[in-house]
């Protein structure tokens, strides 16, 4: 156990000190030998031809210089048959718990059509789960992270049942497309145990100093970005079992093109998404992944500590550490009230609808937008299901329910 309940009344809280340590580094020359090329149809309807290995690294889709790793769409040919030339990889082991972090230099930049994601995925879906890291559409503005199981799971006061999922969209104007791009990329971790999944989003100018290293300790990080918490209303370790990794980017599909027409930027473009998306190749240059560095870390050792209720949290690198919340199965979480002190910039945060609809205000934080649930915050009572400003033009008038993928990606 990561986090443990705060013990009232007795003035003293455990603590649990994780430690982690690498189980498998996917990084530079390893990089495409841990994956399979995934060459069948795209199980979300898109135009999109997925590509062998073979094919990818001639057509230069694929690369690896200098331990940097690049995976791109094709941007220069008008697209036939299944569509655009693009690449689907899925890691050769399977994950449960653990800590996966993600150093990216770059990732598919905002186009209309587009749909890259960075996900893992059971081999029964959905009742082996699916964990969506980095996912979004066309000009979406910060990352949508979701969670897929069977229908004996909630969380964040939402069913995560199929391919509706819990989904939250969190990280502010640098954690996506974009935005990410232009602010010099950032880095995604993921630590998922039997309590809770969470997912941190951080800048590369205010990241954990650990989070790179041989042993990255998420206790000190400060708040995740977006925290999907068991207990009563999902049992994790039932609802999320042997996961591959996977990289993909499709085009159109059941998300980017079922919204094609009601998208008051990208539906002038063109009748419809596939048409865009066969004749512009151009508009595809940025649909490329760069990856410094992939690491997956299993457990070592934990250890459990007495913190005094009124006491800070230890922690050497982040102004705020994880409140211990593993009685509450639907509060929000949010992200550091102040940078982490480190070498790098922890982007956004906080996250979470509680069932009773009570959601945090909007007010910005740092250089990235989000949500804080400590005591110096307003709150604020708005529906259950928002209204989000899904596109760079401006409020898109449409629910995050509807806009959530309508679509199963595994295979």
């Amino acid at each position: 156990m990561h986090i443990s309940t705060l013990l009232f009344g007795c003035g003293l809280a455990p603590f649990a000190l994780a430690a982690y340590s690498v189980q498998d580094d996917y990084s530079g020359n390893n990089f495409f030998s841990m994956f399979t090329f995934d060459t069948e149809n795209d199980p979300t309807s898109g135009y999109v031809n997925y590509v062998d290995g073979a094919t990818a690294q001639a057509d230069n889709l694929t690369s690896v210089n200098n331990g940097v790793v690049t995976i791109a769409s094709d941007s220069t040919n008008v697209a036939s048959g299944r569509g655009r030339n693009s690449v689907r990889i899925t890691s050769i082991n399977q994950y449960t718990h653990g800590l996966v972090v993600l150093d990216l230099a770059h990732m598919p930049g905002s186009a209309c059509g587009i749909w890259p994601a960075f996900w893992m995925v059971g081999p029964s879906w959905p009742n082996n789960g699916e964990i969506d890291i980095i996912e979004g559409i066309s000009l979406q503005t910060q990352d949508a992270i979701t969670m897929h199981t069977g229908p004996s799971c909630s969380m964040i006061g939402e069913s995560c049942d199929g391919s509706e999922g819990c989904s939250t969209q969190v990280g502010g104007p640098t954690s996506f497309g974009d935005g990410f791009n232009n602010n010099g990329g950032g880095i995604y971790a993921m630590e998922w145990t039997s309590d809770y999944i969470n997912v941190y989003f951080f800048s590369h100018g205010n990241a954990p100093a650990d989070i790179l290293g041989a042993t990255p300790d998420p206790t000190t990080w400060g708040k995740p970005t977006a925290s999907f918490v068991g207990g009563s209303t999902c049992d994790i370790d039932a609802n999320f079992q042997n996961h591959n990794i996977v990289f993909d980017t499709t085009f159109c599909g059941t998300w980017a093109g079922a919204v094609w027409s009601s998208d008051p930027v990208c539906g002038p473009k063109a009748a419809t998404c596939q048409d865009y998306v066969q004749n512009t190749p151009s508009a595809f240059t940025e649909a490329y992944w760069t990856i410094y560095s992939l690491r997956v870390y299993s457990e070592a050792s934990s250890s459990t500590v007495a913190v005094e209720d009124d006491a800070p949290v230890p922690s050497s690198t982040s102004a705020a550490a994880p409140i211990a919340q593993a009685t509450n199965t639907t509060a929000p979480v949010a992200a550091p009230s102040a940078s982490p002190s480190a070498t790098r910039s922890s982007g956004a945060v906080a996250v979470g609808s509680p069932a009773n609809g009570t959601a945090v205000s909007e007010t910005p934080v740092s250089d990235n937008e989000g949500v804080s649930v400590g005591s110096n915050w307003q709150t604020q009572e708005i529906p259950e299901k928002r209204e989000v400003n899904f596109l760079a033009g401006g409020p898109s008038g449409r629910r995050a329910d509807h806009l959530r993928r309508h679509r199963t990606k595994h295979s």
